[in-house]
């Protein structure tokens, strides 16, 4: 019997498949401690296949770093043809649905210490990706301002990763509430009522 052979473009589309499923696993549980079987297991694919996509497992962070990135993006910052404001966002990011579904949120609280230990070529696409979060923060402030776009992101990927670590609730509100009226403050837009 042959070995049977796939498309070019069914390849590709296990390949997203394959980037999408084990980014939110590796949210969840961890890149490094997560196996090639159970990350190839995500699309139905047996670990053997895994050579056949990628050469390894580097290459896959890299392509989960730049796909996750990219929906934190989409999902949490601001486009010309939506914009939302600050607090709303911080609000969204520093939420009990992001503190308690890591696999649907931003990569930055469960993945930025397996970057830490990547290679060069995953940190320059990680490093790519902040630089556009900080510039996009920065332009939602009423004076752009790329020091405090970089102390407001540090402190809500701090604040997820603070409050997920935690048992209390009550806690980890506090800790997200926290964050997000000192980011207002450093934001310049002070106060509780401040929607900006």
């Amino acid at each position: 019997m042959g070995t049977m052979r796939y498309s070019a473009s069914h390849k590709v589309e296990i390949r997203e498949k394959l980037i999408a499923a084990a980014g939110a696993l590796s949210k969840k549980q961890g890149f490094g401690i997560t196996g090639v079987d159970a990350l190839m297991a995500t699309v139905g694919l047996t670990g053997g296949a895994f050579y056949g996509h990628f050469k390894n497992k580097g290459e896959l962070l890299e392509a989960i770093v730049d796909n996750e990135m990219r929906l934190t993006q989409a999902q949490f910052l601001n486009n010309d043809s939506n914009p939302i404001p600050l607090r709303n966002r911080l609000q969204r990011y520093l939420s009990r649905s992001h503190l308690t579904h890591p696999e649907l949120g931003c990569p930055l609280p469960s993945l930025s210490s397996e970057v830490a230990r990547a290679n060069t070529s995953v940190k320059a696409t990680y490093e790519r990706h902040l630089e556009e979060l900080v510039a996009n923060l920065s332009d939602a402030m009423p004076t752009p301002d790329p020091d405090r776009a970089w102390a407001i992101l540090a402190m809500a990927v701090g604040g997820i990763t603070l409050a997920r670590a935690q048992n209390n609730p009550a806690l980890q509100d506090q800790v997200l509430n926290a964050c997000v009226e000192q980011a207002m403050v450093i934001a310049g837009k002070n106060g509780p009522n401040s929607t900006d």
